[in-house]
């Protein structure tokens, strides 16, 4: 079954080769509950029980927006769950099916990390630093329980040789704390239990980090903006490298922290308080920079996967957040399809457990269903999700109850259900003046609960008037609301009965009011036309145009030998020398019989470290063992992100031709690692593939 990954800085092997990443992928690589919060918990965190969420985090959120309770059930925000929920599902399909085109018409990567990142903020102003460790709470037993069965898994099946990383083996620790993506062994399906987890790597690095971000943030709110989205371009074109041991967290970081702090402007209802006009033309600035960036990386290279456009990821993934957050349609309807309602909770309180192992599970359910003798697209295609949900709904029987644990709820196979009274509750909370204000964005003031007193109009009476004159209030605001996005006028109409206040009142909130709906509407179908283009680029259905332009196609892939290039050879003991001697074995070799004039020989365990040139993709070699009588084992590491394992190998196995992506890497090590030392290992031939 083709199954490919989203994570955005890293490169990984499928059964077929295919890749996304960095999110870098990319194991697009979605989406946790927590780690892709749910709304409703009591810090902000927590899916399937009532409590506030996105929306309603902090006295400026957006909660009230769009007719109050529109998208609300008992405290939870069912337009983001239900945007979470779709996210989820998008991400299990990409990684089943690998359509790229998915990437880019909805960047659901970018969405999860805002969502989190408005839950965030919330949790902090409740609960302080202490939210940090809440979050932790949450994350952390579903990944141990997932690592533990993995890591039984691996060593049961044969994983005896060390990580190729620094620590060795203790890189394990990375499996109770992922500060780094945990390692696998070298099993050809072990890729499959990692490569989704720079997104939990890169979540805990944005919780940790995120009490000095959002001081800052409210602080200096627009700067700290435009640096995030800065940032990712700096590193983009190498201006910033932070480089090292934890250079792959620090890219995908980068890359998704701008969509954090638009959650924080969200929380604190910083999106509302722009004029429709400003955040319209903002949001096109953005959405065209950023489509442009990825069409034009798509045209040069054929490949339209968001994770692997650095840069052009943040702006499109940033344009299709604002979008998504300046809304707050009415989502009465939810309610009432009481089967998709039940679904959209259900994805929302087990999605940890669903994000860590589909993967895992596509990769098993693509096994079971090979012999099979299905024909037709649609029919492989409906086969292949069905059995990869069949299998994640007894992964969510069999350990989904961890969530429950993590969240000091009481273990359940599924969890309950969110009341419908709750429903009728929040449907009925705003009076019928406000139904208008449904599909509006989100731009209600917080007089929204004083409405209802409205329409009684006591002016009549003499002296009980002072003590009702509070009802009249809704009507002042409306020229003078925090949020220069005006509030959709229909909740006033109802008080056009009086005299003088309703005359001057309601004419200038209707005409700002449409004009606000208007901008809105540009900017959303802006934003939709330009992800279905690019959708439809990546598809190569566009009539008349191909995916890659002509002049790239023509070009010719140009080689360079690592033999002529500066390498740098780290020790040959476990640990690498902390200063290493430039050299390497460089010259012919027979393989086999076969002669291979531009050899590189390295002692293992030993890493030898080659800067490409611009513009390589792959790197092609010939690997095999020195002598008959040791092992050694192979690796290729790009950007200090491990793309290539070869396992043990024994000088009774027979060469191995090998072609690994490595994705524009600035430095790839070649790293070899012996179980008794004292080993050579021949890399013949390596060479660098590039396209100028």
């Amino acid at each position: 079954m083709p199954t490919t990954y989203e994570s955005p800085g890293t490169v990984g092997r499928g059964p077929t080769g295919d890749v996304e990443t960095p999110m870098r992928t990319s194991a697009e690589h979605a989406v946790p509950a927590e780690v892709v919060p749910a709304a409703g918990s009591a810090d902000g965190c927590s899916a399937g029980t009532d409590g506030s969420s996105a929306g309603s985090a902090g006295g400026s959120s957006a909660g009230s927006a769009g007719g109050s309770s529109g998208g609300r059930a008992g405290g939870r925000d069912r337009y983001l769950d239900l945007w979470r929920a779709a996210a989820l599902v998008r991400v299990v399909t990409y990684h089943v099916l690998g359509w790229i085109w998915l990437t880019v018409l909805f960047p659901a990567m970018g969405l999860m990390f805002a969502l989190a990142g408005s839950l965030m903020a919330s949790s902090l102003d409740r609960t302080g630093r202490g939210a940090v460790g809440r979050r932790l709470r949450r994350l952390l037993p579903p990944l141990w329980g997932f690592g533990a069965v993995t890591v039984t898994l691996l060593l049961v099946t044969g994983w005896r040789t060390a990580p190729a990383a620094e620590l060795g083996w203790g890189e394990l620790v990375w499996w109770a704390f992922p500060a780094r993506t945990p390692p696998v062994g070298g099993q050809s399906w072990a890729w499959a239990y990692n490569v989704v987890l720079w997104y939990i790597v890169t979540y805990l690095w944005l919780v940790l980090l995120s009490p000095a971000l959002l001081a800052a943030f409210r602080r200096w709110p627009w700067h700290s903006l435009a640096v995030a989205v800065a940032l990712p371009i700096a590193f983009r074109f190498n201006v910033v490298n932070v480089g090292g041991y934890f250079n792959e967290q620090a890219t995908n970081v980068s890359t998704y922290l701008a969509c954090w702090l638009l959650g924080f402007a969200h929380h604190d209802g910083l999106l509302r308080r722009i004029p429709a006009r400003r955040y319209a033309l903002a949001v096109a600035l953005l959405a065209v920079t950023g489509a442009g960036w990825v069409l034009a990386v798509g045209w040069s290279t054929g490949n339209y996967d968001l994770n692997r456009v650095a840069g052009g990821n943040t702006l499109w993934s940033m344009a299709f957040v604002a979008t998504v957050l300046r809304f707050r349609p009415r989502l009465d309807w939810l309610g009432r399809i009481r089967l998709l309602d039940r679904l959209v909770g259900l994805l929302n309180a087990r999605a940890v457990t669903i994000y860590l192992w589909h993967l895992p599970l596509a990769v098993l359910a693509g096994a079971l269903i090979a012999p099979l003798a299905v024909s037709g697209w649609v029919q492989v295609v409906t086969v292949r999700l069905a059995a990869v949900w069949l299998l994640v709904a007894v992964a969510v029987v069999l350990f989904g109850w961890i969530e429950d644990l993590a969240a000091r709820r009481r273990p359940a196979l599924l969890p309950a259900r969110v009341s419908p009274r709750r429903h009728r509750t929040a449907r009925t909370a705003p009076p019928s003046g406000q139904g208008a204000g449904a599909g509006v964005p989100e731009a209600a003031t917080g007089t929204a609960p004083a409405a209802p007193a409205a329409p009684p109009t006591p002016t009549p009476t003499p002296t009980p008037t002072l003590p009702t004159l509070p009802p009249p209030l809704p009507t002042p605001p409306l020229p003078t609301p925090v949020s220069p996005t005006p509030v959709s006028p229909t909740p006033v109409s109802p008080t056009s009965a009086s005299p003088t206040p309703a005359s001057p009142t309601p004419v200038r909130p209707t005409a700002s009011g449409g004009a606000a709906r208007g901008w809105h509407r540009a900017m959303a179908s802006t934003v939709a036309v330009l992800a279905v283009g690019l959708a439809v680029m990546a598809l190569n259905l566009w009539p008349g145009v191909t995916t890659r332009s002509q002049v790239q196609s023509a070009a010719a892939e140009v080689t360079y030998h690592l033999s002529d290039l500066p390498m740098l050879l780290d020790g040959s003991s476990e640990r690498p020398s902390p200063t290493p001697a430039t050299g390497s074995t460089p010259g012919s070799v027979t393989v086999h019989g076969q002669v291979y004039p531009r050899a590189v020989l390295t002692a293992a365990p030993s890493r030898v470290r080659v800067q490409p040139p611009a513009g390589c993709e792959r790197l092609r070699a010939v690997i095999d063992v020195g002598t008959d009588d040791v092992e050694v084992a192979f690796a290729v590491r790009a950007d200090d992100v491990t793309v290539f394992e070869s396992g043990v190998r024994s000088g009774v196995d027979s060469a191995e031709q090998i072609d690994v992506a490595i994705a524009s890497a600035s430095v790839v090590d070649l790293v070899t690692s012996s179980p008794s030392g004292g080993a050579v290992g021949v890399w013949a031939d390596p060479q660098f593939v590039c396209v100028p």
